[in-house]
Formats: C-alpha cells, sequence, structure tokens
C-alpha cells in the first residue's frame, strides 16, 4: 500500500526530528532492526524499521520479546502481530518509508490500533502550539467510515489547495458538533473561546473568521465545521474575485441536466475566449466559477448583466429544460440556473469543502472532460478526493492566473444593447 504523494511531501516538509507513533511488526534478520508500522485504511502498512535510540539491555529485552510472541519467521525477518507500540523520531518520509527513525520510547498504555496514519499526518502538521485535535475517534461519518482524526487528516492534506480560496474572505461555516448527517448550526460570528491567533474581519456588524493558515482550518475542523462558504470578494473589497454560475436541478436524479448546463456554459465561455472551471456542489448540481483579476474593473452591476445574459440564453434555448425561476414549486422538474446569487454579501461553498451529507462527498473541482454522462457527485467523497489529489489532479491549479480579460468589452457591449 502506497502513501498519499501529498502526504509524503507534507511529511518531507517537515524539519529534522519529527515525531510520531507506530507498532512493532517484528525484527529484521538483514539489517538487525525492529520493523514498525501504522493503520491506513483499517490495513497494516509497514512504514521502515529503527536500530538507533534503544539502549542495548532495552534491544536485547525487546528482540527477546519478539522471538517469543512470533507468529511466523524465515531468514529475512522475525514477525508478530501488533501490540507494543513506540514514539519514534524520524527526519521526514520518502512515499511511505520513514527517513533515519530512531527509538525515542515504550509506549505500554497505547493500544495498537491507535497508530494510524491519519494520526501521523495529523501530528506532523506545522499549526499552532494551540491547536489540539480532541475526541479523535469521535465518528463524523458512518459510510464511509470517516472519523474526527480522519476528518483533520483531511483538512491537513487537502490544505495547500483550499486555503487559497479562503484567503482574506470572510468564512461562514456549518457545524454537525454531533456528527453527519445530524444536528447543524451556521457559524458565522467567531465565538469568545476561539484561540488569540484566529484572524477575524468585521462586516455588517459581523466578527467573522478570516481562515488564512492551517492553524486556523485545523481548528475549525476540531470544532467540526464542515462546510465553508465563502463570498466573492476579499476583505475590504467591492468588487468580484470571481463569477459562479450554480446549476441547481431539482434532485440527483436530474443531475444531468447539470451536466447538459454545464457543457453549453463550457461551448459559449470558450466563444467569447473566457476561461472557466467546473466543480461539483457536493450536493446535487455543478457550480461554473470564472476568476477574475484581482485588479478587476467590473462591480457587481457589471457582472449582473453578464450573468442575466447567460441565464436568460440557456432558458431561451431550452426552455423545458432551465428555469430562472426562483420559487421552487414553480420550477418543476426544470434546472435552477442560479445567477442571483452571485452578488454581494452572498456566499458559494469553498472549492474541497466536505459537505454535510451522508455519503461525505465533497464540493470537488473538476477538468472539463470529466463533465459527462458518466459523471456522478457522489463519487467524490473524501477519501475518492485524495486520492485524486496524490495522483497530481488539481483541476483548478492555476485558477488565480487567470483574468479573463475578454468579459470587460463583452459586458461594455452588453451594457449598450
Amino acid at each position: 500500500m502506497e502513501a498519499d504523494k501529498s502526504t509524503a511531501a507534507l511529511l518531507t516538509k517537515k524539519p529534522a526530528a519529527s515525531k510520531g507513533f507506530f507498532f512493532l511488526l517484528g525484527y529484521s534478520l538483514n539489517d538487525e532492526s525492529f520493523m514498525v508500522g501504522v493503520l491506513k485504511d483499517n490495513a497494516i502498512l509497514p512504514v521502515g524499521s529503527f536500530a538507533t535510540g534503544l539502549k542495548r539491555e532495552e534491544a536485547r529485552s525487546l528482540l527477546e520479546t519478539i522471538r517469543t510472541h512470533q507468529v511466523r519467521s524465515d531468514r529475512t525477518a522475525i514477525r508478530v502481530n501488533p501490540g507494543i507500540c513506540v514514539e519514534l523520531s524520524f527526519d521526514a518520509a520518502e512515499g511511505d518509508r520513514l527517513i533515519n527513525p530512531a527509538f525515542r520510547s515504550f509506549q505500554f498504555g497505547m493500544d495498537w490500533k491507535a497508530c494510524t496514519w491519519n494520526k501521523l499526518i495529523v501530528d506532523q502538521a506545522p499549526v499552532r502550539p494551540e491547536v489540539k485535535l480532541t475526541h479523535p475517534d469521535k465518528i463524523v461519518w458512518d459510510n464511509p467510515r470517516i472519523d474526527k482524526e480522519g476528518y483533520a487528516a483531511y483538512l491537513v492534506q487537502i490544505a495547500p489547495q483550499m486555503l487559497p480560496f479562503l484567503k482574506n474572505r470572510v468564512l461562514t461555516t456549518i457545524r454537525y458538533v454531533h456528527g453527519v448527517p445530524g444536528e447543524a448550526f451556521y457559524q458565522k460570528n467567531c465565538p469568545d473561546y476561539a484561540p488569540d491567533f484566529i484572524q477575524t474581519a468585521v462586516e455588517s456588524g459581523i466578527r467573522y473568521i478570516v481562515c488564512n493558515d492551517l492553524s486556523t482550518l485545523l481548528w475549525l475542523g476540531n470544532q467540526l465545521a464542515i462546510e465553508f462558504h465563502i463570498p466573492f470578494q476579499t476583505v475590504g473589497e467591492e468588487k468580484p474575485l470571481e463569477i459562479v454560475f450554480d446549476l441547481d436541478p431539482p434532485g440527483r436524479e436530474r443531475f444531468p441536466l447539470a451536466v447538459k448546463a454545464a457543457s453549453e456554459l463550457r461551448t459559449v465561455f470558450e466563444q467569447f475566449g473566457i476561461r472557466s472551471y467546473p466543480k461539483l456542489s457536493g450536493g446535487k448540481g455543478l457550480q461554473i466559477h470564472i476568476p477574475l483579476s484581482r485588479n478587476t474593473s467590473l462591480t457587481y452591476d457589471d457582472t449582473r448583466i453578464f450573468t442575466a445574459f447567460i441565464a436568460d440564453y440557456l432558458v431561451e434555448r431550452f426552455p423545458d429544460d432551465f428555469t430562472t425561476e426562483r420559487l421552487k414549486k414553480n420550477r418543476g422538474a426544470r434546472l435552477y440556473v442560479d445567477y442571483i446569487q452571485h452578488a454581494a454579501g452572498k456566499t458559494i461553498v469553498c472549492p474541497y469543502s466536505a459537505r454535510g451529507n451522508a455519503e461525505a462527498t465533497v464540493a470537488a473541482p473538476l477538468y472539463w472532460d470529466e463533465v459527462n454522462a458518466r459523471l456522478r457527485p457522489d463519487t467524490y467523497n473524501l477519501p475518492f478526493v485524495l486520492n485524486r489529489l496524490a495522483t497530481g489532479e488539481e483541476p483548478m491549479r492555476d485558477f488565480f492566473e487567470q483574468e479573463n480579460k475578454a468579459l470587460i468589452p463583452l459586458i461594455a457591449q452588453l451594457k449598450h444593447k
């Protein structure tokens, strides 16, 4: 079993003398070292072996214990079932192998099942000392089975992709303090008990959290903030940083309508020379993001002219499939092309945010060639998205490099229609 590339990169970036907890798997006769592993996805993952750090008597006693409790042996190794836990220091990790591991201490009171890959990831996260994960074995999702430690590990690994979208934007979260699905509540105001390092910004009398770093993200994760919703502009700015179309079918069984609408939008945008990025909403629809220059001259009034024009075009061309009717009871089986939501004071779910549903789905960015009849939104849950990331798939990698200057003359032309 190979470790995620993103995880390995995280561990590799750590300075020397990282620490972690592992269980013994046996003794290597080839290099006279003690083999260790962790649990990953409920399977044993060997991660290396150590030969330094133990006192001579400790090494002799440990080897004797392994010989006594061996379950099998051959010319290369004596193997035991997991049971004895140790704390090791190590310089880094390459793939799923520790670099220069050394013994620090025995952990006789530790359950070997607590030595997990997720714990290793969370413990190595470069966060402030005030950030502590509490109740790590609390179940957040039942199927797929993800505990709080697993959710925290997801946030640590996805942070390089997610934080650029959260940067300098006031944050609204939806918290599920008893797990998902379950009772949930929106949180806008920063709570009084938040640590001092949490950055905030006041807008419309509300003291919002601004999540600019991993420490804040992981602290929010420990509060079981599951959904992260962001506005379209940054703190102190009145102009949007992006345009988003929300394609909302009446139910997941009508998801093919979202694929059709997105494909039509792609064709139109490409004709105008506009770069766009599709993402799953994490629910039943799709959302199309169009990045704007950080120094854009476009206001929300300007972008409304464009979004209304595009939405009206879709509805006029496919009146039986799409609508801009705001009242659900009047939409029937048609998909709602929501362009009204793109406005000051409104929010959209952040790319890579988990969603508060039983499937643990994610607001996952997509490549355009993935938006087809085979696309299934329930496939894109937390484990699946991490596996995509491990293969280097980052559909919105260059999002903030795009300026879409073609929008400026297009909107100017629409103003004079």
